[in-house]
């Protein structure tokens, strides 16, 4: 690019189009840009990268900044400031030499969006893998018998679940802690209560306090109680649903009891890695039933067809409605 051709340079275009050029040269730069077509094109070039990278979006990395590039983009930045104080027509400067450091940072770019994208990919492949199996026992117990009590009573107001049976489990299933006089039975549930194809079926962080009434004590709480049993006992995912499938053609598993329903109003539940404590709601148990009949999912509808269930080996529908304050009372968030 000869400067008789063009009185601006390249290191002084990109100067301009950074608005970092005195008043008086970026009329001058501004003007020749007007008329020159070689200049206009490299401008709309040098804009086209500014703006890519600038759009670009994407999930801090774990790790800072390399050393080397740290390194390098502080001597550019330096390079650059003492540009601003020299000469205004920067002829003691090489005239590659932003084409260069355009070149390094582009490299560096690419470099730092090829690694971005290979850990997200990393992150994700071991979001989908990160419980293939079942952990130990000891990691879905909780030690402290006392802490498990209390957790399966938040699921419920304390009217309710102060009088209500309180099962913990234990290593060889779940077991009476407190015998209950009201008919609700409250409990925390584990990972494999979820669908069989969920990806944390296996997570041994989940505790689902929940609350049942009588008529779900009776008819929803010996699914959790066979499940249960069939983890401990060491079968695998297949043979669960085969024996669930059998017991509900043997009629050795009931179907859910008319107004089976269950409280999940715990502000210290955790669901699973993706929905964490989510919002205090109320569970509906059915026989299956088309999910219009309740207006599930429909716009702005309160209710939600809970997946637990379903396309799996039980013959339920389950419904959620969200409630506006956990067991304790305190306010929720709006869902």
């Amino acid at each position: 690019m000869s400067t008789s051709r063009h009185p601006i340079e390249q290191e002084e275009l990109m100067a301009y189009l950074d608005g970092e050029l005195p008043a008086d040269h970026a009329t001058e730069a501004l003007s020749h840009l007007e008329l020159c077509p070689e200049c206009q094109a490299l401008a709309a070039d040098f804009r086209g990268v500014s703006q890519e990278l600038m759009a670009w979006e994407v999930e801090s990395p774990e790790v800072g900044i390399p050393s080397e590039i740290d390194a390098a983009l502080g001597e550019r930045l330096q390079k650059r400031e003492t540009a601003k104080f020299s000469s205004p027509r920067l002829k003691n400067r090489v005239m590659t030499s932003r084409w260069v450091w355009a070149g390094a940072l582009a490299i560096v770019c690419v470099a730092v969006g090829l690694k971005l994208t290979l850990t997200s990919r990393n992150r994700n492949q071991d979001r989908s893998t990160a419980y293939p199996s079942m952990a130990s026992i000891e990691q879905y117990l909780m030690p402290d018998r006392d802490a498990e009590i209390a957790l399966a009573r938040s699921a419920a107001p304390q009217a309710i679940s102060s009088d209500a049976k309180i099962l913990v489990l234990r290593w060889r299933g779940y077991e009476t802690a407190i015998k209950g006089t009201n008919g609700f039975v409250c409990m925390v549930e584990r990972s494999w209560m979820s669908p069989f194809n969920s990806a944390e079926f296996w997570n041994p962080k989940v505790r689902v306090p929940m609350c049942f009434n009588p008529a779900a004590a009776r008819s929803i709480l010996p699914l959790t109680i066979n499940r249960t049993q069939m983890v401990l006992a060491g079968l695998s995912k297949a043979q669960m649903i085969d024996s669930i499938k059998a017991g509900f053609d043997n009629k050795e598993l009931p179907a859910p009891e008319p107004g089976a329903m269950c409280y999940m109003m715990s502000r210290a539940g955790y669901l699973n890695d993706a929905l964490g404590h989510y919002v205090p709601h109320l569970m509906f148990y059915f026989p299956l039933t088309d999910k219009s009949s309740w207006g599930a999912d429909l716009p702005d509808s309160p209710v939600t067809l809970n997946p637990q269930f379903r396309d799996g080996p039980e013959p339920i529908t389950e419904f959620v409605i969200p409630v506006g304050k956990w067991s304790d009372g305190t306010a929720a968030p709006v869902m």
